[in-house]
């Protein structure tokens, strides 16, 4: 069973140093938001990213926020609220089912701090292909294998060459890979 973020700590992830060390401007800029008018959140939590993604896609793009937690769904739901951001659509998703979300409805998926989440044994990859547009791009943000004062426990981290095997053998293409902080590597995919 994967680790995952209890939501008991949701606060956490709201905390202003934050910015400081996952900077949603600096993590989106490469999604090209402005070229997209639908993009995905797995894994979005409270929605430390989303929301962002949500004000640069206004006034006609569309998020979808999905999740496994109803709880952090509520939470991004009352912030989007709060924002008047009326472009964020949550969605509560089982690992093993197909997500409520149109197939090839997305321009750009993000995966920020929750790969390491991800179950093997789930249809995590089928998923992300069905609701990718043909030569979308997926963002994949996640921990560096190494000791950081912020993040899971080492022994939960997934090393990025890991990543890129994973994504390459489920008929993803690197892009590269980004700048996406000190803590956090990013490695850029297209769905072919």
């Amino acid at each position: 069973m994967a680790h995952k973020f209890n939501p008991a700590h949701a606060e956490r992830l709201l905390e202003a140093e934050r910015k400081g060390w996952n900077d949603p401007d600096k993590v989106l800029q490469y999604l090209n938001l402005g070229q997209c008018t639908v993009m995905a959140e797995i894994g979005c939590g409270n929605g430390w990213f989303t929301l962002e993604a949500a004000k640069q896609l206004q006034p006609h793009g569309q998020v979808y926020g999905i999740d496994i937690s109803e709880e952090m769904l509520a939470r991004l739901q009352e912030r989007a609220t709060a924002e008047n951001l009326n472009n964020v659509h949550t969605v509560l998703a089982e690992e093993e089912d197909e997500y409520p979300v149109p197939s090839e409805s997305a321009d750009a998926v993000l995966l920020a701090n929750v790969y390491h989440e991800v179950d093997a044994a789930s249809n995590f990859f089928g998923e992300l292909k069905r609701i990718l547009k043909p030569g979308a791009t997926c963002l994949v943000v996640d921990w560096r294998t190494e000791q950081t004062p912020k993040g899971p426990p080492l022994e939960h981290r997934v090393d990025q060459q890991d990543v890129v095997e994973e994504f390459s053998v489920s008929g993803f293409i690197l892009a590269g890979t980004c700048d996406v902080g000190p803590y956090h590597y990013g490695l850029k995919f297209y769905k072919t």
